[in-house]
């Protein structure tokens, strides 16, 4: 075996320069360079795109436990969800070298953002970390540790008349969670020691709180200049991550606020004990000791400040609010949360503050962020066959039945054990609702009776957070299709409560979205790896993979009525429409003014499409065109979840990461 020594990355990597052609991609121009990799700028000759490809040094090929989890884990943490993790395109191995080819963000790094303007201002530096948090937690309850949080893998996408979005990239390196740290069989230590915590450096067990206490440093230097425990002597670093307490803030840039060193005090212990719960939970409390407005309520904000999202064009005649209430509908931009939430907001609040849900319901996998705000998140919407009856599916276990004239909640169907709801869908004939659980289970729901008809369960195995990501009936209301973590999608028959096919990909480890087309033939599945796979219900086979050009997750898919057309939305800002019988791409519709499309949904007449976006706007695009003929911007929103179209096409619910849901009248 060959021995790598740490720095020598630059002369192992010397052969290659621009020109050079690694996998299919060709060099470009360097863009850094580390003790392990350099980056490149290249082209992907096969899609034309250029990417950022980062190429490890020979001897870490050498090393076969590190190729073998390199390649497993860069595949792992292309599939978290998360819209502030760096897009992965491909890992592999080429020419004894391992490379990872990742989306090229243009901004750079904040490293090097520190070293162009200093210290930077609280709330520029809170802008950072809370979207790392966010990406961090994701990672997290994937089952994933980050274990190099560092300003140079915090990235920038700086671009004109958009609010900045940060990436956290570099988890080519990371490992499994309540994993120890042990070095690579040629002795690297994988890991900063400006930013790793002390268990990372004694090489015990590592988890999110190992990446807490990373992101805490990093927060200590976005804010004075400098790491916490920044030395001359490498050993003295160490010594110090061990050994001594954090400086204050005031101590390196007088005037910052004393009440934000308690909270990297904790963020910094040296027991993972004693730390946040979270790194949003370490994050929220920074920018409360800092002053600054909560994470949802600056980003909306910002984008409403910027004019990230276009004005409104009325091409599809006037457009309307109304906002859902307990009390009747009320017209205009008013938002509210999902529920008669009074009670259940207190009945959440309870049992967050007192007992964890991944303690009282291991299916439920929330980080304590989530628990603080899931009784309020309107996670999917649908519109029975009548068009009287608005499901919504909340994420505390309740799917909600509102009645469209009054504005008013109907019935509330509820199971006790579940952990979450994050999709709900009626069958054709509107007399059974779908709800699928973050518990690995689909509920059956009579909807005269209110009553449960069946508990679909014991085949998606989750994984911490994701189990049922989606439901959706067959056009003749025979099957439901319930798509989610294991990479499967399984059909069950309503009648017998079985399962009848299982379509495993064995290339995705998730399922975000599922459709049927309207023959009933087929079943689109989209992955978050960035693939939409069609399945022949006939044979149980993969009929074509449509593979997004730019993404690493297919978020939501949709086929046009006519079954002719494929909607693909993505969590990079882009909707897809594929031509299904010839498999290949048709158009390319980009977001104006989102990093990420949640949900799409096709108008009944197939004519408009809407588009859900992370911003919280929704886009209706003329299918024909491929052009906005229209942008609602939620009021209070900074993510839209879920759009559905009425069957008379004149209304479109919208539901929100606030707990809004909007109807959108659109005559």
């Amino acid at each position: 075996m060959s021995e790598y020594v740490p720095g020598e990355a630059s002369a192992l990597l010397a052969g290659f320069v621009a020109g050079s052609r690694v996998a299919g991609y060709q060099l470009e121009g360097q863009l850094g360079a580390g003790g392990m990799a350099v980056v490149f700028r290249a082209r992907d000759e096969r899609l034309g795109r250029m990417v950022a490809l980062k190429i490890l040094a020979p001897g870490l090929a050498t090393d076969a436990a590190f190729r073998q989890r390199f390649i497993r884990e860069s595949r792992a943490a292309a599939a978290v969800d998360d819209p502030h993790i760096i897009p992965v395109y491909e890992a592999g191995e080429a020419s004894g070298v391992l490379f990872i080819a990742m989306r090229l963000v243009p901004g750079g790094d904040v490293r090097s953002l520190i070293h162009r303007q200093g210290p930077l201002p609280p709330a520029r530096a809170a802008a950072i970390i809370s979207p790392v948090a966010s990406a961090l937690d994701a990672a997290h309850a994937a089952g994933l540790v980050h274990r190099d949080v560092k300003p140079a893998n915090m990235l920038v996408d700086a671009r004109p008349g958009r609010p900045d979005h940060v990436y956290l990239s570099d988890f080519g390196l990371s490992k499994g969670a309540q994993s120890s740290i042990a070095l690579t069989g040629s002795g690297q230590f994988l890991g900063t020691p400006n930013y790793s915590a002390p268990e990372q450096i004694q090489g015990r067990l590592v988890d999110g709180r190992t990446d807490q206490y990373a992101l805490a440093c990093v927060a200590f230097e976005m804010l004075t200049g400098e790491a916490p425990f920044e030395r001359d002597q490498g050993m003295a670093v160490i010594w110090a991550h061990l050994s001594e307490p954090p400086p204050s803030l005031a101590s390196r840039q007088p005037g910052l606020p004393v009440k934000a060193d308690k909270a990297l005090a904790r963020a910094l212990a040296k027991e993972p004990g004693d730390r946040f719960g979270s790194c949003q939970e370490f994050a929220d409390a920074l920018r409360d000791a800092l002053g600054l407005a909560s994470y949802n309520t600056d980003l909306w904000a910002a984008r409403s400040a910027r004019g990230a999202a276009p004005a409104a064009q009325p091409a599809v005649g006037p457009v309307s609010v109304t906002a859902l209430t307990a009390a009747g509908p009320v017209v205009g931009a008013a938002d509210i949360a999902d529920a008669p939430a009074g009670q259940l907001k207190k009945r959440y609040t309870t049992v967050f503050a007192d007992l964890p849900v991944r303690r009282r319901r291991p299916g439920a996998g929330l980080s304590a962020a989530e628990e603080r705000i899931v009784a309020g998140v309107a996670m999917s919407v649908a519109f029975s066959r009548d068009g009287n009856t608005l499901a919504t599916g909340n994420y505390d276990g309740s799917t909600y039945l509102w009645r469209i004239a009054t504005g008013r909640v109907t019935a509330i169907l509820a199971d006790p054990d579940s952990a979450g709801v994050t999709s709900v869908a009626f069958s054709p004939d509107g007399k059974t609702l779908a709800a699928g659980d973050v518990g690995g289970r689909t509920f059956l729901w009579d909807i005269n009776t209110g009553r449960q008809i069946a508990a679909l369960a014991g085949v998606l195995k989750h994984a911490q957070r994701a189990g049922v990501a989606s439901v959706a009936f067959s056009p003749d209301g025979k099957t439901v299709a319930a798509g989610g973590s294991g990479g499967s999608t399984h059909l069950w028959n309503v009648a017998t409560g079985r399962v009848t096919v299982i379509l495993a990909d064995l290339d995705s480890v998730s399922v975000a979205s599922v459709a049927f087309s309207p023959d009933g033939k087929t079943v689109a599945a989209g992955e978050p790896g960035g693939r939409t796979c069609l399945w022949d219900l006939a044979t149980g086979r993969a009929a074509a993979i449509l593979a997004d050009p730019d993404s690493a997750g297919v978020a939501s898919v949709a086929f046009s009525p006519d079954g002719k057309v494929l909607a693909a939305g993505n969590y990079h800002g882009h909707t897809y429409l594929w031509n299904v019988a010839a498999g290949h791409l048709a158009a390319a519709l980009a977001d104006p003014g989102s990093v990420g499309v949640y949900s799409v949904a096709f108008s009944p007449d197939g004519k408009t499409l809407a588009t859900g976006d992370s911003g919280g706007s929704t886009y209706l695009w003329d299918v024909a065109a491929g052009q906005v003929v229209a942008a609602l911007a939620d009021p209070g929103s900074v993510g839209v979840y879920s759009v559905a179209f009425s069957p008379d096409g004149m209304t479109l619910a919208t539901s929100d990461y606030d707990g809004g849901i909007y109807l959108w009248h659109l005559g």
